[in-house]
């Protein structure tokens, strides 16, 4: 394995772990929300107050159809960092 490639495979695990842990908190959760804070979107599970800025209040439904989005990225993720 090249330096480029443990670089690419290290940057791919730091992404598995923060959705792993955003889906996990995520799931246990009844709502969640989509943020845009300036040019970024936040999806933020519901555990805090209210913030200064846009906000998309989800039902369950929707939150499980982006959790599902997220889930495919991780799968793509994990076999990414397989292939390397």
């Amino acid at each position: 394995m090249t330096n480029d490639e443990l670089e690419e495979a290290n940057k791919i695990k730091k992404e598995i772990k923060e959705l792993e842990f955003f889906i996990w908190k995520a799931e246990h959760v009844w709502t969640g929300k989509i943020i845009k804070k300036d040019t970024k979107y936040i999806f933020k599970a519901n555990a805090y107050g209210g913030l200064e800025s846009a906000e998309y209040n989800m039902n369950t439904e929707m939150k499980d159809k982006v959790l599902d989005v997220l889930r495919d990225r991780l799968k793509e993720l994990k076999m990414k960092l397989e292939n390397i």
